[in-house]
């Protein structure tokens, strides 16, 4: 390699390899970084301005299962897991007498599609033993248990 390398040195009158003084400008074309920047061609259509109404952003709200996640300390990789452990937690016949098939069958749909309701609220002050206040609503499962208060903005 070493003989490959001083040998075409030489040729080259000890210049490098990849400079090509007689033609600059073809050289620019078929390099893959040139060396003069390319002019803009301006625009032959006129830019019309155009008014739109912007739309003040809300805060987009945290999911119950990122809640619920962010307050057990848990990892986000994990989501899934979760998501399918509280399905079955919550498909447990126990469960359902003391939330009602109805408000079970909410808390499963709103897990699902990741959605704010009052059973899946209800849940989670059921969960974390927490007052949670949603729509300026306060939820509270057990009033003996109150440990933090959660606010879903």
């Amino acid at each position: 390699m070493d003989f490959i390398y001083n040998h075409l040195q030489d040729t080259n009158n000890n210049k490098t390899l990849w400079v090509y003084e007689e033609n600059v400008e073809l050289f620019n074309k078929y390099t893959q970084i040139p060396t003069v920047v390319p002019k803009v061609i301006s625009s032959i259509f006129e830019m019309k301005e155009v008014t739109t109404v912007t739309k003040k952003e809300k805060p987009k709200k945290e999911s119950p299962l990122d809640l619920i996640i962010k307050h057990t300390l848990t990892n986000k990789i994990m989501k899934n897991e979760i998501k399918q452990k509280l399905v079955e937690f919550i498909t447990i016949p126990e469960f359902s007498k003391a939330f009602g098939v109805k408000k079970s069958a909410e808390i499963i749909s709103a897990l699902t599609r990741d959605s704010w309701n009052q059973s899946i609220v209800l849940f989670i002050s059921f969960l974390l033993n927490a007052t949670v206040i949603y729509k300026e609503k306060s939820y509270l499962f057990n009033k003996e248990k109150n440990l933090q208060e959660i606010t879903i903005y």
